[in-house]
């Protein structure tokens, strides 16, 4: 097996720099070739080359196709993989490719939806979530029980490196929590470390390690993201032409008076600050950069040292007066988080949808009702009379009603494995998510909370999160349980049958507890 330089790192405490390169439509690619070259051939050069996976949303070559190019000159890849294009077959299938290259370090998250591709725009997948796929991979690393005939059988065990992804950079208080709630399912699902998504604001980043300190989750290494941009690319980027990406005018207005030296000196400081904030490395980037300056990024932060302190405004860009801040401000610019957290720091009234249905559920459909006490005997009835065709008679067809309902007002899709009693009723978020998310946001949601594809459309999970604190709930359920993926059997069936019969997710919903350290198993 290759030395795997990132989980080196990671287990020492040494602070490391890793390199993304973004693989294009072409399978060929002499610019990324020659920087895998020049750090091979550099001693003291980047280790650990990350490979992207189809960003943007458009067609690329696929990153374990190109591991093995990384392997063969004696470095470490850390392949991407997101959830967005294949269905949980195909996704275990590539991770068993990872494991026979000798690829270990994998970085698992969603994906950018879908944009364009030969014939016009793709099908989106979204079978996985990336929570689930975080949870695939970490049963992988055990060995997957199967039954084949009436034999049992294993897969090899593969010794994955897993990694996710976080945007702690959202400027509205429900973006910020179902983020870091989602982080935490993401780590008590398996992953081992974190990167997070690009922003400029070092006070906001530090807030995710000061979170996961305060959750009983500080032994999770996390590598800031130290992305270089030209103004151009900034602002796309704050376009949302590359989702995810949070930007403010005042950045983009100190990148047009900055030439490339700049842009890197600014790369160098963030470097830095994350070395000396205890960060556990930096993940850095940047179109058209070389392996060269790669290593002055990494040289110029070196001689900076701890001398970022006093450079705190070169690296904290505010997109406004009303960001939302987890911790009051501190005297060195920072968030304090001696002081109490500041949620919720919003009051919200609840949606009319959310306060009836959420009547109507605890009247009519909850167990202790006489009504749900009836087609809850009713349901079980009829699966143990007529098994797989119990989808029969009056009382079954008497609960069509409620999906005619759900699907006027809520964005119903008939998946038949209802999730709206754990959203409070906010939105199906198999109808009013483009990624089909049943674990928590994506991380590519806009500044002012409303979708990545439809600008139009609030975020379902942001809706669920008001709603849930406007009704007195806590809406930290979303950090420790998981929504099991959507179960294609039920697909166009009636939902409030199913949940009567106990055959959809309400009766597997699992409560995950975080992994054991191996300080506690000690």
């Amino acid at each position: 097996m290759p030395q795997n330089y990132l989980r080196q790192a990671l287990e020492s405490g040494e602070f490391i720099c890793t390199a993304e390169l973004v693989l294009g439509r072409d399978y060929t690619f002499p610019e990324v070739e020659q920087f895998i070259k020049d750090a091979s051939e550099t001693p003291d050069g980047i280790k650990v080359i990350s490979l992207t996976d189809l960003p943007g949303g458009n067609p690329a070559f696929p990153p374990e196709c190109f591991a093995s190019f990384v392997v063969e000159h004696g470095l470490s890849p850390l392949v991407h993989l997101t959830s967005k294009d294949g269905n949980r077959g195909l996704l275990e299938g590539r991770l068993h490719s990872l494991g026979r290259l000798g690829s270990e370090n994998v970085l698992i998250l969603t994906g950018d939806a879908p944009t364009t591709g030969f014939y016009g725009k793709p099908k989106p997948v979204y079978d996985f979530g990336s929570a689930h796929c975080i949870r695939l991979a970490a049963e992988m690393q055990k060995g997957i029980s199967y039954q084949v005939g009436k034999r049992s059988m294993q897969t090899t065990p593969i010794n994955f490196l897993i990694g996710a992804v976080v945007n702690p950079f959202k400027i509205v208080e429900p973006g910020l929590m179902t983020q870091l709630y989602k982080l935490e399912l993401k780590i008590r699902c398996g992953a081992q470390f974190i990167i997070p998504q690009l922003g400029y604001n070092l006070r906001k980043l530090y807030e995710l390690k000061q979170y996961m300190d305060q959750h009983g989750l500080g032994h999770i290494p996390i590598l800031a993201n130290v992305y270089v941009p030209t103004a151009t690319i900034a602002r796309f980027m704050q376009a949302g032409e590359i989702p995810g990406c949070v930007i403010s005018d005042q950045f983009i207005e100190a990148l047009q008076q900055e030439k490339k030296p700049q842009r890197l000196e600014r790369a160098a400081l963030m470097v830095a600050a994350a070395k000396g904030l205890g960060f556990a490395g930096a993940h850095v980037g940047g179109f058209g950069l070389t392996h060269k300056d790669f290593m002055q990024i990494i040289a110029s932060a070196e001689e900076i040292g701890d001398q970022w302190r006093g450079r705190i405004d070169e690296l904290v860009f505010d997109m406004g007066a009303d960001d939302f801040y987890l911790f009051p401000k501190g005297a060195d610019g920072l968030s304090d988080a001696s002081q109490p957290p500041q949620i919720p720091g919003i009051h919200p009234k609840g949606s009319l949808a959310s306060k009836g249905f959420g009547l109507i559920h605890s009247l009519v459909v909850a167990e202790r009702s006489p009504f749900g006490k009836y087609f809850q005997w009713r349901m079980k009835r009829l699966r143990e009379k007529y098994d797989e065709d119990w989808e029969r008679g009056l009382s079954y067809h008497m609960l069509d009603m409620a999906d005619i309902v759900k699907r006027a007002t809520l964005g119903c899709v008939e998946c038949g494995d209802c999730t709206q009693d754990y959203m409070n009723f906010s939105g199906c978020s198999m109808g009013k998510c483009i990624k089909e998310t049943r674990n928590g946001p994506c991380g590519g949601s806009r500044v002012d909370g409303t979708c990545e594809v439809k600008p139009e459309m609030q975020c379902v999970w942001n809706a669920s999160y008001s709603d849930l604190v406007a009704a007195g709930k806590d809406p930290q359920k979303f950090a420790y349980t998981l929504i099991p993926p959507r179960n294609w059997d039920l697909n166009r069936t009636n939902s409030l049958a199913n949940y009567f019969a106990e055959v959809d997710n309400n009766h597997s919903r699992k409560t995950i507890d975080l992994p054991t350290t191996e300080t506690e198993k000690e």
